[in-house]
């Protein structure tokens, strides 16, 4: 590895050698190393004798020229003397790297790339164009739509199939809610001072770190070459913060946190295992101003300033008077919640009543009680309102008609559910789905009067309009994409495969007509430039785009099957001893 960088960045490479962990990274190469060996001889791959001499002879050190092999005696003086170790591990090492190399080549047999698929990835990578893209939602011609009973039910018709529904299950359940029985209770001070002197070890705060930082991602796929490299940007980040640099400003430019990133790398205050671990230790071991890291997490790299810290304290009774008191009602009226779900179940199942008229009748006498119906629903679905997972539904669905069950936590309270109907797999009615079905048309109605307005656009953009002054008329603006690539979002719009689609088959200057972004509504897109692959160089490369997909789809395999492996491996790393051997500056 110390060869490699040095390699790649020649005379810059003695000053960022500190900066990287090379003994951490030989050692992860040899682990992954072992893991190819293992993986190899699992496959049954196995070296040959002579494959293993065609392997020596094709280095030319081992060659007169004449090319005949220079002779035992002198192969075995070149390994000690240019190689310095003996035949024998020199032969094993060319063994595993053989079988690393079968090893590949066995992944890369089991992919495909068409022609197709090349071009398409060729032109991914090569070709971009710029962009000024003007947005039309269709949101603000709703209004503008009125769609009749007759229009949903001609539009039912031509799509009934697309309303297709599977069997479904209707509910009605009582809900003993909890919110309102919550408002109910009553609470006095006695009380709630009770129980924060029973409760006094869950009011003691520990201690707190207040902290900015800046992280630098790393790929989850990326390689050792990749990773080397982020982590010589953040150390160049925190070389710089550590001069003086406004930390603020350098995360608002650096930092890859979306959460943190505006706010000049702002965490707030924190406490133990609020964070992953390596930056906690980090953060809760320096001292107030101080500025550490880069720290490795599995997020990427980290540069942290440490702003203050809070000891541990008991907080007052005053401080969380709040909390305690959110605590005392929440665990009273859980408990009432379900005693009366309790109640109402009995009363239920000795009354057994199979009317709506009935069981309103049983929710009106008690203010905290709701009587509701479920929308039909699908076995392995959640019951908005009643449930939020699968299980009530499964239970619905082996229930019969009148059926009484519960009680059953819900998301509101407690409930108890009567099974109502069984609605048979087919084409709803109409007055079943008429919400949705106007709901859709009214949709795709504005869509059409969207489209129409950026076909005015467009027009008007052709024919020497301002962009800007265009865009601003609807309530919009132009978003400038510059060297924009195939499958790359759009501004805040994000990727839109259908504009692509248009774009690369355009020409420089043009405004293409609406492209519809699906649910973003529409866009216009003038095309300042292109950059595209010539077709006859496309040709000549074919092959060699194909071979080098082919590779980096097996490699991707082969990392995927290699971290897999690692992570059911116990590894054990004698980090000093690693120590030992890192190079140092020269």
């Amino acid at each position: 590895l110390d060869q490699r960088f040095s390699e790649i960045y020649k005379e810059r490479w003695n000053e960022l050698r500190s900066q990287v962990d090379l003994a951490g990274q030989t050692a992860s190469y040899f682990i992954d190393r072992e893991l190819q060996i293992a993986e190899a001889h699992d496959a049954g791959i196995t070296v040959t004798r002579e494959e293993l001499q065609d392997a020596i002879l094709q280095n030319p050190s081992f060659r007169r020229e004449d090319g005949e092999f220079v002779g035992a005696e002198t192969y075995k003086r070149i390994i000690r003397a240019y190689f310095r170790m003996a035949p024998e591990e020199f032969e094993q090492r060319l063994i595993e790297d053989l079988l690393i190399g079968k090893l590949n080549a066995l992944a890369e047999r089991g992919i495909w790339i068409s022609d197709a698929e090349a071009v398409d990835e060729y032109r991914r990578q090569r070709e971009v164009s710029d962009l000024d893209v003007i947005q039309l939602r269709y949101e603000p011609h709703l209004a503008d739509v009125v769609v009749s009973e007759d229009d949903a039910r001609s539009a039912f018709e031509r799509a009934g199939e697309e309303y297709h529904r599977d069997e479904q299950r209707v509910i009605r359940y009582l809900v003993v809610e909890t919110a309102k029985l919550r408002r109910l209770l009553e609470v006095d001070e006695k009380e709630l001072a009770g129980y924060y002197e029973d409760h006094r070890d869950e009011f003691l705060q520990g201690e707190q770190a207040n902290a900015r930082h800046i992280l630098i991602r790393v790929a989850p796929d990326a390689t050792e070459v990749e990773g080397a490299e982020v982590e010589v940007r953040a150390n160049g980040v925190a070389a710089i913060a550590r001069q003086g640099a406004d930390f603020s400003e350098l995360a608002a430019i650096h930092s890859e946190d979306p959460g943190s990133k505006d706010s000049g790398g702002d965490l707030g205050w924190f406490g133990r295992g609020r964070m992953v671990k390596e930056f906690e230790d980090a953060v809760f071991s320096a001292k107030p101003g101080e500025i550490i890291g880069p720290v490795k997490s599995q997020f990427g790299y980290h540069i942290i300033r440490v702003e203050a810290f809070r000891p541990e304290h008991q907080q007052p009774f005053e401080e969380v008077e709040e909390q305690v008191r959110f605590r005392v009602v929440e665990g009273r009226a859980a408990a009432e919640t379900e005693a009366r779900a309790t109640a109402l179940m009995r009363r239920l199942e000795t009354e057994r009543p199979d009317t709506q008229t009935q069981w309103q009748a049983i929710a009106d006498e008690d203010e905290v009680v709701a009587l509701n119906q479920s929308l039909p629903f699908n076995a392995g679905a959640a019951i908005p309102g009643a449930s939020e997972g699968a299980e009530l539904a499964g239970n619905a669905f082996a229930a019969a008609i009148g059926d009484i069950h519960g009680p059953v936590a819900a998301p509101r309270g407690w409930i108890v559910w009567q099974l109502e109907e069984i609605r048979p797999a087919g084409i709803p009615p109409f007055d079943d789905v008429r919400t949705e079905v106007e709901q859709t048309l009214r949709r795709e109605r504005a869509l059409e009067l969207t489209i129409e307005e950026g076909r005015q656009l467009a027009e008007r953009w052709r024919l020497g309009g301002d962009g800007a002054v265009l865009a601003a008329e609807i309530g919009s603006t132009v978003t400038e994409a510059r060297d924009h690539r195939r499958g790359a979002p759009v501004g805040t719009m994000g990727v839109i495969p259908a504009l692509d689609r248009e774009v690369f088959s355009a020409g420089e200057g043009k405004v293409l007509d609406p492209i519809n972004a699906g649910g973003r509504g529409i866009v216009v897109v003038r095309v300042q430039k292109l950059d595209l692959v010539d077709p006859v160089e496309l040709d000549d490369l074919l092959d060699d785009i194909r071979a080098r997909l082919t590779a980096d789809r097996a490699g991707q395999l082969m990392r995927a099957i290699i971290n897999e492996r690692r992570r059911d491996t116990v590894v054990t790393i004698d980090n000093e001893l690693i120590r030992r051997f890192a190079p140092t500056n020269s």
